[in-house]
């Protein structure tokens, strides 16, 4: 594969390929509609055909008529006798021709004897059981076609002289004085013959359209290929100036050199992308920050919830002072499992989003934590009332309570909550964790869905039962 080191060769290869492609393509979409309009004119000039086909067998069948018709009249007049008359009429349409001697008539009684076909053996021959190789008892289709005012019928019938059946076309009407049936047909080779003539006027003629365009698209390709190495020497100089800045600016250096400061400042001046982009560059540092504390705060945060995360609670608690006084409410949803199981985690995770934002209208005032799963941390600094923190947690679980049953697949979830608080001095933050741990686990085991709080006199009698 070819590799380009210079972005004025890789711009200009790019512009002689573009080029290249979409003369391709029209000259194939060219092509292609010509030969799609070739196939839909030919579809109507085949369909013209046999229509004009059918009104030339109509009108020669009704002119054959009309000759028996003369040789009847004749003898109404008395001037012959039906046998005669009948005897005229059938040599007068044995000798009849049209197309170039090619169509010729037939005749046929009523019940199946023939009366006129070339003068060949099979005249006086009845041919009622007449059948094709595909089966079709062409015969009596052709009476029963001239008894209903005159029709169509398609079979296979050996030209004269030869011995192989070919599809053939065939129009009768009834001469009824005479109980006859009087047809001509034409064989579907023939139009065949002429429709491969016309697509062969229509290939030759695409033959030298397509050397036409062929030449054009040259002369159009020549003319892209000098444009597009005049436009890539244009659209290099400033890309190779863009990107010299920004590799520097990713290798930490923000002082231009005067060289380079003119080069930008010049580049700054267009109306184009490329002024765009170089103005732009003088915002990269405030962005760049910006995305960095966009990253820490992603990394700080519950991707769902956007709580905070173990890892800023972690942070929070080491920049807060030794003698920070902290109260702990460790939160757990009862059922929660339950919910996961049944009705999937799209309808788990809509329980934690609901319980978030019913934390955050509750206790905006401290640190909401998500810890992990259906486990949260609610961080109160400094000195509380008991009394105000107990009832905030339990309007919080009325609240959240109120809401979940709103939706019968959440209507099982309950909260329970454990309390630790440092009333006297600080205490550790790991202590306070394990104190909230076990005054939710006492809420637990009382029956959920209700809070207990830690206390000495609790833990040191748990203590004793262990024992």
């Amino acid at each position: 594969m070819m590799k380009f080191k210079s972005m004025q060769s890789r711009l200009t290869m790019i512009f002689i390929g573009i080029s290249l492609l979409t003369m391709l393509i029209l000259g194939s979409v060219s092509i292609y509609g010509a030969v799609q309009e070739n196939h839909r004119m030919m579809a109507e000039f085949r369909k013209d055909m046999e229509k004009n086909v059918e009104m030339q067998l109509e009108w020669q069948a009704h002119t054959a008529w009309s000759v028996v018709e003369n040789c009847y009249q004749a003898q109404m007049r008395g001037e012959v006798t039906q046998e005669q008359a009948m005897q005229r009429a059938a040599d007068l349409v044995r000798n009849m021709r049209y197309d170039n001697g090619q169509g010729y008539f037939t005749i046929d009684t009523d019940e199946g004897l023939n009366v006129v076909l070339l003068g060949t053996e099979g005249e006086g021959k009845l041919r009622i059981d007449a059948q094709d190789p595909d089966g079709c008892y062409f015969i009596r289709e052709m009476i029963k076609k001239a008894k209903a005012g005159g029709g169509f019928s398609e079979f296979m019938f050996p030209k004269p002289g030869t011995q192989a059946p070919l599809p053939k076309i065939y129009y009768t009407i009834e001469f009824a004085p005479y109980h006859w049936v009087i047809g001509t047909g034409i064989w579907v080779d023939q139009i065949d013959r002429r429709m491969a003539m016309r697509e062969k006027a229509f290939v030759d003629n695409m033959k030298g359209h397509a050397v036409r365009m062929f030449t054009g698209l040259v002369l159009m390709e020549a003319i892209f290929v000098m444009l597009a190495v005049y436009t890539g020497r244009r659209l290099a100089y400033p890309i190779q100036v863009a990107t010299k800045r920004m590799k520097e600016l990713g290798d930490g250096i923000l002082k231009m050199d005067a060289q380079t400061e003119a080069q930008m400042q010049e580049l700054s001046k267009r109306d184009d992308e490329l002024g765009a982009m170089s103005r732009a560059m003088s915002e990269m540092n405030k962005k760049l920050y910006k995305n960095q504390m966009l990253i820490l705060s992603m990394a700080q945060h519950d991707v769902l919830t956007g709580l905070a995360n173990r890892r800023y609670f972690g942070d929070f608690v080491k920049q807060c002072s030794a003698d920070t006084m902290f109260t702990l409410i460790s939160l757990d949803l009862d059922h929660f499992k339950e919910v996961n199981d049944n009705f999937g985690h799209q309808t788990g995770d809509a329980a934690l989003l609901i319980l978030a934002e019913v934390l955050k209208m509750q206790f905006a005032d401290a640190l909401n934590v998500r810890m992990g799963g259906d486990e949260f941390l609610v961080v109160l600094t400094g000195k509380v009332q008991r009394e105000s923190v107990e009832a905030r947690l339990e309007a919080f679980m009325r609240q959240l309570i109120a809401v979940y049953r709103q939706d019968p697949g959440l209507e099982c979830l309950t909260v329970s909550a454990g309390i630790a608080y440092a009333d006297e001095h600080p205490l550790p933050i790991d202590v306070l964790m394990d104190h909230s741990d076990q005054a939710l686990y006492a809420a637990k085991s009382a029956g959920r869905s209700c809070y207990r709080v830690y206390s000495e006199e609790s833990d040191s009698k748990k203590k004793t039962e262990e024992k």
